[in-house]
């Protein structure tokens, strides 16, 4: 029996030792059900919340769903906050939403909610753009949903209304947003602006230009068409996180475990403005930019820290690369590398160019994740030192090599034939160094893909060192990218790529090193008198046209390739090394190990 003197009272007695009736338990749970509910379904707009000026929040959500839990996924960049509403009455209500912030290594932030009325779960991404303060959904599910511009730029602006289907993706601008399947409204979530980057003019700089505020667009990157560069850099979709219980709502930032918890009851500088720009790409030589620090939901800060830009190294559609003085490292110069997401200074807002805009922010964000998280923990004195890097620009910051790549005019390439510049001490140097490298990267269950002389960098002081590693993958995971000239025979038809694929790849580097062949890149440029190239991903096209035409040409250069086989010395130990590198079975090839270990005896043998 219930004392008459706590009925109907929230609470009950720590005393109470009977079992309570059925009409309570149903009381009780209606009573916990409006209590959640009202959490969850607040009727004041997210753009009235004011939110936090400390706060680096990229995106604010509130559930509409009922009877679900929310699991933020990380303390690192997710936490409940209780907002107070900016209206006209005074009403000093707190409104429950989830903030989330933007860390350097956050590309992304998932959305997955088990299905209610409908079937399947609801599983969404919001890619963050690098370039402006816009981000792109894409609908992961296998259901297609309804998305609602919920704010106006305007009261008299017309609504914005998308069916998304499954895969298909959409840049969104600032504002509140609102996704319903079916006849249910399922979540709200409002994009904010990003806190902006400060540009420090040069010391040179005349005062009015200091203080001048900067709208961003491009000024002084171009791209090198006069080099040619294969475009064709594609990445693996990003692995699935892993389902959570039916019943909860999942947040998951990308690479993190889910941990569930209940709803919440309770002068000398100019901004720059990253509307439609991008601080690294827009900066000029001599120029510093200023990065804001953070501060993080789950506690701790990260520093702000200033990146001042020297000088050009290079440039292409895909990426553009110089050095720099980073506040943070001590060793001084550093390299700087900026993954692009807008080809020739388009702009978000463009329509014509959403679709592969959008697009092209989650292919190169994958591919700057990929990346890395594959060479950070990389120590070896024939790779690249990556010291780290930034999500909120796709931005990774390497070691400073005093070396030129393979392929560079004048000191590894001569102008007029496009040769290896270099002698045979040059050739065992090279091979002996990225064999090493590669051997460190298999042995670690890694495959780079992209071995060619563009990523080789060089000089007799230093020796070879390889470097971007955004292509590398688990030794198992196939990938349809890379550079055409440098797949091996095996991936037409049966696709296969491995650590005998980097083997081949070297192979044909040696082939350009020892002469044997020109720089294979130069023959993408149409003017070329013999020119030859071919998307890798359509040698197992199901389109039997593109597939034919593509595996014609590659089935061409093969020939070519075996021709400059045929030619190497097997009697001489180098070339027969690369004789056994270019072996067209790759059961047959010769290993990364097998290659090292010849070097290894010759060191042993010099020294007897």
């Amino acid at each position: 029996m219930v004392p008459s003197d706590l009925k109907g009272h929230s609470e009950v007695s720590e005393q109470k030792t009977e079992p309570f009736s059925q009409s309570e338990i149903q009381a009780r749970l209606a009573r916990s059900r409006m209590e959640e509910f009202r959490a969850m379904s607040s009727t004041v707009p997210l753009d009235s919340l004011l939110v936090p000026m400390d706060k680096d929040i990229r995106i604010l959500m509130r559930p509409l769903a009922r009877g679900r839990s929310v699991s933020p996924g990380s303390h690192e960049n997710c936490e409940w906050l209780a907002l107070h509403a900016e209206v006209a009455d005074g009403d000093q209500a707190q409104h429950n939403v989830l903030a989330v912030t933007q860390t350097p290594r956050d590309i992304k932030f998932s959305v997955r909610i088990p299905g209610q009325q409908w079937n399947e779960e609801l599983w969404c991404e919001l890619y963050y753009d690098p370039a402006s303060d816009n981000q792109i959904l894409l609908n992961r599910s296998e259901v297609p949903f309804v998305l609602s511009r919920v704010s106006r730029q305007t009261p008299e602006s017309p609504g914005e209304h998308y069916e998304l289907k499954p895969n298909f993706t959409r840049a969104l601008a600032p504002g509140t947003w609102r996704i319903k399947v079916g006849d249910s409204d399922v979540l709200d979530f409002r994009i904010l602006e990003k806190r902006p980057a400060r540009l420090r003019a040069p010391s040179h700089s005349s005062s009015d230009m200091s203080s001048m505020v900067v709208t961003g667009k491009r000024s002084f990157v171009a791209d090198d068409d006069d080099e040619p560069r294969s475009p064709e850099k594609r990445m693996r979709p990003s692995e699935a996180g892993e389902k959570n219980d039916e019943g909860v709502i999942m947040f998951l930032p990308a690479k993190t475990n889910p941990l569930v918890f209940p709803l919440p009851t309770a002068e000398t500088s100019k901004e720059l403005s990253t509307a439609n720009g991008h601080p690294l790409l827009d900066m000029e030589n001599d120029q510093t930019v200023e990065i804001p620090g953070l501060k993080l939901p789950g506690g701790g800060e990260i520093d702000e820290y200033a990146i001042s830009k020297k000088d050009p190294i290079a440039s292409s559609s895909l990426s553009t690369v110089f050095t720099a003085e980073h506040s943070a490292v001590p060793e001084g110069v550093i390299v700087v590398k900026v993954l692009k997401t807008r080809a020739n200074g388009a702009v978000a807002n463009n329509n014509t160019n959403d679709a592969a805009l959008a697009k092209n922010v989650i292919r190169q964000a994958d591919i700057w994740l990929r990346e890395l998280q594959y060479q950070e923990n990389l120590e070896h004195k024939s790779i690249v030192r990556l010291y780290g890097g930034d999500a909120r620009f796709l931005s990774l910051y390497m070691e400073h090599v005093d070396a030129r790549d393979l392929t560079f005019k004048g000191t590894w390439r001569t102008s007029g034939t496009d040769m290896f510049n270099g002698d045979r001490s040059d050739a065992l140097r090279i091979l002996r160094d990225i064999a090493s490298a590669l051997h460190y990267i298999h042995e670690k269950a890694l495959v780079h893909n992209d071995i060619k002389p563009g990523n080789i960098l060089y000089s007799r002081e230093r020796g070879a060192v390889l470097c971007d590693l955004g292509l590398s993958t688990k030794a198992r995971d196939p990938v349809a990218a890379g550079t055409p000239w440098y797949v091996p025979p095996e991936f037409i038809g049966l696709r296969q790529r491995g650590a005998p694929s980097d083997v081949w790849a070297l192979g044909v580097t040696m082939l350009y090193v020892l002469g044997k062949i020109s720089w294979p890149d130069v023959r993408a440029n149409q003017r070329h008198p013999r020119h030859l190239h071919w998307i890798i991903a359509k040698l197992n096209s199901r389109e039997r046209g593109p597939q034919s035409e593509a595996v014609s040409k590659m089935r061409q250069w093969l020939g070519e390739l075996k021709v400059a086989r045929d030619s190497l010395d097997t009697h001489d130990k180098l070339e027969r090394l690369v004789w056994g590198m270019l072996s067209p079975n790759p059961k047959e090839r010769v290993t990364i190990k097998e290659i090292v270990g010849h070097f290894f005896a010759e060191q042993v043998a010099e020294r007897r």
